[in-house]
This record gives C-alpha cells, structure tokens and sequence, in this order.
C-alpha cells in the first residue's frame, strides 16, 4: 500500500497535494514524459483550457496502457507559461483528479519547447 507522508513538524500543504508518498518496494512504477497539448493530427489548441484537458487525456491514455489510472498517480509536474494560468490549472486537476492528491510541483516558467505551448505535465504513477 502507498503510504501518504504529512509530518506534523511542518506546515500542511497548501493546495491540492500531499507532502511525500512512500511506495513500497513491490509496486510497478510508471514514469510519464513531460507531455505537451499537441493533436493527433499535429494541431494545438488554442485555448489553456483545451490545452490541459488535451494534457490530462494524453496522461489518462498512458495510465490506461499500463493498467492503471489517474488514482495511482503518486507524483504530477506541471509547467505552465502565464501565472493567469495558475488557478485554472487547480480547475483541471481538481476536475480530472477529484479528491486524489499526488504529490505536486507547480511551476511558472517563461516558455516550453514549442511556443504555442502554454502548459506540459509529467507525473510518476505506482500500482501496488
């Protein structure tokens, strides 16, 4: 079983997240590339918000593949070019992870790989 870390000695966290998660030796761990909005047919949204939603598919299809599902994720990086973005990434997350909480770094960074890119996540899953 993962094993959720939240330390009395430090403040709770501060968001939809969990301070550590300890995976046991015998879990399968799946590790998701950074990915980015891009469509099958080489197009990218235009929007944030079908940005992320076109992320968060990607993620879900890649968890599917490998038997598992947005509740086994035990980490989520998530880059987003604008700080506007910030609150509506929460939005997404909390639409797609409910009340799931990963372990979480939020980042605001000036720009990704592709320009017309306004947001990537990575994330770590782990099946016990």
């Amino acid at each position: 079983m993962i094993k959720v870390l939240s330390p009395k000695s430090i403040p709770a966290p501060s968001g939809s997240y969990v301070h550590g998660m300890e995976v046991p030796a015998n879990a399968r761990l799946l590790f998701i590339a950074g990915q980015t909005p891009g469509r099958m047919d080489g197009s990218i949204p235009s929007t944030f918000e079908e940005q992320i939603d076109s992320v968060w598919q990607r993620i879900g299809a890649i968890l599917a593949e490998a038997g598992m599902g947005y509740t086994d994720l035990v980490k989520v990086q998530t880059f987003v070019t604008k700080p506007e973005y910030l609150p509506k990434t929460s939005v997404a997350r909390k639409r797609v992870l409910g009340e799931h909480r990963p372990t979480a770094t939020l980042l605001c960074i000036t720009s990704l790989a592709t320009p017309e890119y306004m947001v990537e996540i990575e994330a770590i899953a782990a099946k016990v």
